[in-house]
This record gives structure tokens, sequence and C-alpha cells, in this order.
């Protein structure tokens, strides 16, 4: 983490940034900061030493907060971050005009500039492209699938809130401090959330006016989730395998007034290879019911060695054997 946030303010940033916008960033932190602010009303070169002295001490003497705003930025920081940022402003119809030199010719656009500029004067703009980023992160998540299909969710200012407020309750339960906020974005059928939400504390020792100190600090930890009318699925992401079943009920039944919705006992049973396993190796795929589908061909498969744990009396996987082939061999082995 150190390594990339020295990396995102280097020397170079901290000699092309603005000191407009690098103040009004600093002073989100005066109190906490080990920096005197007055230095920036003076000489711009002296001035750009100051911070550039300054970002090149230790992390652990930076603000927490001046840390969890950097590190925020440096998420987007980057090319596609900027398109990313633009693409979402185009959406919400917000203009963000070109800056431009003193003479009013139009600028290189630096990534890192511009990554600055939206978090300090477009919020709105900043905290969607951060959730949009959260959302394809989560790459592993787990289906809940409900009773039915075709089952809208209800997007109403009031079951908004009302979700929110039992997300937060939930994550407040769970020792990650009050601070909830949803993000809601709806895609053909499916409507996104995004769950910005505390972490645990964690505690770090710094050196502050030449004495050593240990800070506390709970860091953003983003929750997703993904729910399919059509399908009647719900995806969750960034959730703790032992509170997705209530998370889902939550937004069962605050979305939906129907708590059980997700609660069959197969809810989570999507997918599975028993016929398969009843059959044996003369299995056939049958696609008759989609004639967009011309061949199936297997062109992976894992055996799995299945035993007990001796501790828990769960099963577990004892050993697996993987095979993989283009040529429809993949099961051969």
């Amino acid at each position: 983490m150190a390594k990339n946030l020295k990396k995102f303010v280097n020397p170079k940033f901290t000699r092309t940034i603005g000191l407009a916008p690098m103040r009004r960033l600093l002073e989100r932190h005066r109190d906490a900061l080990a920096l005197d602010l007055s230095i920036l009303d003076g000489d711009p070169a002296t001035a750009r030493a100051a911070i550039q002295d300054f970002f090149a001490g230790p992390e652990e003497a930076y603000p927490e907060g001046l840390v969890a705003d950097l590190h925020r930025i440096a998420e987007v920081g980057d090319a596609d971050g900027l398109r990313l940022l633009l693409d979402v402003a185009d959406r919400l119809c917000i203009a963000i005009a070109p800056e431009r030199d003193p003479d009013g010719g139009e600028t290189c656009q630096d990534p890192k500039h511009f990554a600055l500029r939206v978090f300090l004067d477009f919020p709105l703009v900043f905290e969607t492209a951060s959730d949009m980023l959260a959302m394809t992160a989560r790459t592993s998540l787990a289906e809940y699938a409900g009773v039915e299909e075709g089952v809208e969710a209800e997007l109403t200012e009031e079951t908004k809130a009302a979700f929110e407020a039992a997300a937060a309750k939930m994550f407040e339960a769970d020792h990650r401090g009050c601070y909830c906020r949803v993000g809601w974005y709806a895609d053909a059928d499916e409507v996104n959330l995004v769950i910005t939400h505390g972490s645990l504390v964690r505690t770090t020792p710094i050196v502050d006016a030449g004495a050593e100190r240990v800070i506390s600090f709970r860091a953003a930890e983003h929750a997703v989730l993904s729910y399919s009318a059509l399908a009647g699925r719900l995806k969750i992401g960034g959730v703790p395998m032992a509170r997705r079943a209530e998370v889902a009920k939550v937004f069962a039944t605050t979305m939906m007034q129907r708590p059980e919705f997700f609660a069959a006992e197969d809810a989570q049973n999507l997918y599975t290879l028993a016929p398969i396993e009843r059959i044996g190796c003369g299995f056939t795929f049958n696609h008759a019911f989609d004639p967009g589908i011309r061949e199936v061909q297997i062109v992976a498969a894992q055996a799995d060695l299945m035993g007990v744990n001796p501790r828990t009396g769960q099963p577990r996987v004892l050993r697996s054997v993987s095979s993989r082939d283009g040529f429809d061999s993949a099961l051969a082995g």
C-alpha cells in the first residue's frame, strides 16, 4: 500500500500539480497535518519543495484521512480512470470543462490532476466512478435464487433509505462503525448496489512531533449486490459468508417486502452435476431448448477426492486432478 501511494505522490506529481487544488486537499486534514500550510502563501518553488519533502517522509506520518483520500484518488488516477470519470460525468449530464493555460489554450489532461480535480469539485461523479470500480473488482459473487422469477425490486426513496438503514445497523453490529453509503445503479433488468462501509478498526504506530504514538483508523470497504428481476437471482460480493444470507434477507425485506424470498433450502443450489453422476460417461448435453447453441465442448474437467475433516465432521477435498484439452479429450484422463 505504501509503495502504491508513494508512486502516486511522486516528485513529478508534486512539481506539476496546481498549488490551489493541493491546498484544498491538505486543508481537509489541517488539524492533523504536520505541515504549516501558510508556506503555500509564499514563493511557489518553496511551497512545492515543502510539499515534496512532506510526501517524501514516511506514510505513517500522514493524517489517516489524507491517506484515505489519496488512495481513493489514486484508484482513478490513471488513463483508465480518466476515461471512467468522463464517462460517468457524461451519463450524469455533468459538464467538466477542460482546464486552460494562462493564455486560454488547452492543457494536457494529466490523469492524476484530473482525478484530484473531480474529487474536490465533482463529488457525485467521483463517488459514482469509485462505485463502478468496486463493482468491476468483485469477480467472485455468491448467488441466491429467489422462489420465483420476474419479481421486481421496488426502487423508491423510502425503500432505499430502509435498506441503507438496515445495512448500516448490520455493519455496526459487526464492529465496523456507523458509516454506510449505498450507490444504486440500474442496468437493463438488473439493479446494482455498491455499499461503502467501515472496516474493523486498525491500529498502527507513528512518529508525531518527535514522539511515538499509536493511532487507530477505520478504512473504507465495499460490498456489492446485483439483483436480476428476470432471473430472480441476487448476487452478493464483499460480505462475510456468515452475513450473506442476512444481507439477502435485508434486500428481500426492504426492497421486495418478501423476507423469505431468498430463504429456500435450495436457494444456493443453482448448479448441479447430479444428472451426469447418475448417467456416467455416456451422458450428453441437451441444448434443444436454445437453437442458438450449435455445439457444446468440454475443454476442462476436475475430479475431487472427497473426505471428512475429523475435527469438524464437514466434507473436504483431499486431492484434485484437473484435465484441460481443446480437442474433446478433457475427460479422457
